[in-house]
């Protein structure tokens, strides 16, 4: 039975991919680079150390590091952060998790200062055993770093698995032999989540919750 989770936050408790994926186009199209939004979404879940390379090329060095500047600018210090709220079950999830007496690391590719904020809106610091962040890690997401991380400071669990929205979540997991069950909410299609190696594929937090007993093998 599982006795630890791993949880990604953008995307998987918090309804904020839209709100980023606006915040890096802003920041693309201020480097004069025009960007379809469907393909940012669909990268977000990486860490802004591996978007932005990715997007503009493993070349662009300067421009990169530019983009993930403005990028932080428009998400966090311009306001779209404040709109960012918790997606339907999340916090009765944790609240769940709690109760049952199973460790929670949340485990995000995202900036400190947005998670700080997130994890308010869910219930506060008790809520999560432990919090790892982009700023715990030399690489994010689809490196397996920050779930490493997770893992170690939960001291070893005897059974871990991880929620997340991504294919980078799934394919992060995977390097360390962790499950990674997806939820939809994120705005990933289920095709690219089963065929990327999802565990299982759920709706929401919500749905999550619905099915918790098959989530822990219990």
């Amino acid at each position: 039975m599982v006795d630890a989770l791993l949880i990604d936050i953008d995307g998987t408790l918090i309804d904020s991919n839209p709100l980023h994926t606006l915040a890096w186009l802003r920041a693309f199209r201020r480097l004069g680079r025009e960007v379809e939004a469907n393909r940012v979404l669909h990268l977000i879940g990486m860490g802004g150390d591996q978007l932005a390379p990715t997007i503009l090329g493993e070349e662009a060095g300067e421009d990169a590091d530019r983009a993930k500047e403005i990028w932080i600018e428009e998400y966090s210090r311009r306001g779209l952060v404040d709109h960012a709220e918790p997606l339907p079950g999340a916090a009765d999830l944790l609240l769940t998790l709690k109760e049952r007496g199973v460790r929670v690391s949340l485990a995000s590719s995202g900036e400190q200062q947005d998670i700080d904020r997130y994890v308010e809106l869910l219930g506060g610091r008790e809520m999560f055993d432990e919090l790892v962040s982009s700023s715990d890690v030399a690489q994010t997401k689809p490196a397996p770093d920050i779930f490493a991380v997770a893992l170690e400071r939960l001291g070893g669990p005897t059974s871990a698995a991880v929620i997340g929205d991504t294919v980078f979540d799934i394919e992060a997991a995977g390097k360390l032999g962790l499950p990674c069950v997806a939820v939809l909410s994120g705005g990933i299609e289920r095709q690219l989540l089963e065929e990327a190696g999802a565990a299982a594929v759920y709706a929401d937090a919500a749905d999550v919750l619905a099915h918790l007993d098959a989530v822990l093998g219990a």
